[in-house]
C-alpha cells in the first residue's frame, strides 16, 4: 500500500505529458537563458504548475560560484517573505480544527499582553495579525542598543563579506540565538530592550494596513500556544510531511548541506564586477522570513495551493481555504493612498496578496535571496521562482524577480492553453 501511494504521489506531480509543452519549455529556457547573460545572479530556479501538478521545472546558474555547483529545482534555498503564506496556512489550519477564532484577541491567547500605547482599549485580534492590520510595525532597530535579532546561523562562519558588508556582519555577531518568544517579548514589553512606542501606529487596531513582520511572528507563536507543538513541529506534521515536502525546514541543520545554496551580494556597493558570498544568516524571527525548501517542494505546496482554492486541497477544508485566500480589506484600510489605483489595485487574504485581476501572490527579498509564488485561481494555474542573489539598487540587479515573473506569466498561459 506505501508503495502504491507513492506512486500516486508521483503521478501527481510528475509533468503532464502534452505534445506542445516541450516546445513551449524549450522557448522559455532560451528566454531565461537570454535573460540570464545580463542579470548577476548566480543561480536561480523556476516552476510554473497547473492543478495536476508541475508543467515546468528548470534550474539556471550555479549555487555555489566557487566550486560551480549547479542550481537545480533540488537546491535548497532560502524564500523570504514566502514563507508568511506557511504562518497564514497554519492559522487557518487551527480554525479549521475548531482550536482558533480570527476574532479572538490576541490578550486572550498570549501569556502576556499586547496593546497599542494609544488606543489601550481597542483589543488586537489574530485576523489584524493576519492582515497586516494589527497596528503593530517594525520601527525599532536593535542595533541601537548594541543588540541583534538577525544573527550568525554558525557563530563560527568565517566567510568574507565584501567591505561594504562588514558593519551588516558586525551586527550579527552583537547576539546570539533566541526563542521566537523572546524575540516578541523584547519588542512588545514594557521593559524589554527592543520596545519602543512608535512600534505602534497612532491608529486603532483594525483600520490600516501596514506590512508588519512583528505582527506576522505575533501569529506564528500565537500556533504554538493554540497548538501546543513548536512552530517548526506543526509545520512539519500539518504541512510538509503530507505534501512530501521533504527538503523543507526552518533550520539549516535539519537539512542536507550539499543541497543548499550560498547566499550572495554584490561584490561593491557602486558598481560591483560580480558578486561575493555573504554568510548563512539566522533570523530570530524565523516564521516571517526564514523557510528553506527547493524548487520542487515548493511546487508542491504551490499545487495544493491552486487545489485549495478551487475546492479540492487536501490540507484544509474547503470553507476554510475559502477563508485563506478571500478578501479582507476595504479601501479605508489603505489611507493616503487612491482607492482605484491603491498599489496596482492589490487588497490583503490572510497573509496572501491579491492583485486587480485576483491572481494570489507573495513576494519574498531579503539579503542573498530574492522570490515569489503566483497563482490564478480562474486559470487554476501558477509560478514559482527563488534566486540566490536580492535586487541592489546602485548594483542594478533587481529585474530578476520583475522579469521572471513576466515570463512566467506569459508562459503560463501557453501552458495552460496546450493542455486545453
Amino acid at each position: 500500500m506505501k508503495r502504491l501511494a507513492a506512486l500516486i504521489v508521483l503521478a501527481l506531480f510528475a509533468p503532464a505529458a502534452f505534445p506542445q509543452q516541450d516546445a513551449i519549455g524549450r522557448r522559455l529556457t532560451a528566454e531565461i537563458e537570454q535573460f540570464r547573460r545580463t542579470n548577476p545572479v548566480p543561480g536561480f530556479a523556476v516552476a510554473i504548475v497547473d492543478r495536476r501538478g508541475v508543467v515546468y521545472s528548470k534550474g539556471f546558474g550555479v549555487a555555489d560560484v566557487a566550486k560551480d555547483v549547479p542550481f537545480t529545482p533540488q537546491t535548497i534555498h532560502w524564500v523570504a517573505s514566502v514563507s508568511k503564506t506557511f504562518v497564514a496556512l497554519s492559522i487557518v489550519k487551527l480554525a479549521d480544527q475548531h482550536k482558533l477564532d480570527l476574532d479572538e484577541p490576541i490578550d486572550s491567547i498570549l501569556p502576556y499582553r499586547i496593546v497599542n500605547l494609544h488606543f489601550p482599549d481597542r483589543p488586537i485580534t489574530v485576523r489584524h495579525l493576519v492582515t497586516h492590520t494589527s497596528s503593530i510595525v517594525d520601527s525599532f532597530e536593535p542595533y541601537s542598543v548594541g543588540e541583534a535579532d538577525v544573527v550568525l546561523d554558525d557563530p563560527h562562519d568565517a566567510t568574507r563579506a565584501p567591505a561594504y558588508m562588514q558593519p551588516n556582519v558586525v551586527w550579527h555577531r552583537m547576539s546570539g540565538k533566541i526563542s521566537l518568544d523572546e524575540n516578541i517579548r523584547k519588542f512588545t514589553q514594557p521593559g524589554g530592550k527592543w520596545y519602543a512606542a512608535d512600534t505602534f501606529l497612532d491608529t486603532p487596531p483594525g483600520t490600516r494596513f501596514q506590512y508588519s513582520n512583528l505582527g506576522a511572528s505575533i501569529a506564528a507563536r500565537i500556533v504554538e500556544i493554540k497548538s501546543g507543538m513548536s512552530f517548526e513541529d506543526f509545520t512539519a506534521r500539518f504541512i510538509f510531511e503530507p505534501l512530501g515536502m521533504k527538503s523543507t525546514a526552518w533550520k539549516t541543520d535539519r537539512l542536507d548541506p550539499k543541497r543548499v545554496s550560498k547566499i550572495y551580494v554584490p561584490n561593491a556597493e557602486r558598481d560591483p564586477t560580480g558578486v561575493a558570498e555573504y554568510p548563512q544568516y539566522y533570523m530570530t524571527n524565523f516564521p516571517v522570513s526564514g523557510l528553506k525548501t527547493s524548487v520542487d517542494d515548493l511546487a508542491r505546496y504551490l499545487v495544493e495551493m491552486i487545489r485549495g482554492s478551487s475546492g479540492s486541497g487536501r490540507l484544509l477544508k474547503k470553507e476554510s481555504y475559502r477563508k485563506l485566500f478571500e478578501v479582507q480589506l476595504t479601501p479605508r484600510n489603505f489611507p493616503g493612498f487612491d482607492a482605484e489605483s491603491l498599489r496596482d489595485g492589490t487588497n490583503s487574504a490572510v497573509f496572501w496578496t491579491i492583485s486587480r485581476n485576483g491572481s494570489i501572490n507573495h513576494l519574498g527579498g531579503n539579503i542573498g535571496v530574492s522570490a515569489f509564488v503566483r497563482f490564478d485561481p480562474r486559470t487554476n494555474t501558477g509560478a514559482l521562482a527563488f534566486g540566490n542573489l536580492h535586487g541592489h539598487q546602485r548594483a542594478r540587479d533587481d529585474r530578476f524577480g520583475e522579469t521572471i515573473h513576466e515570463l512566467t506569466a506569459k508562459y503560463e498561459r501557453e501552458f495552460s492553453a496546450a493542455t486545453k
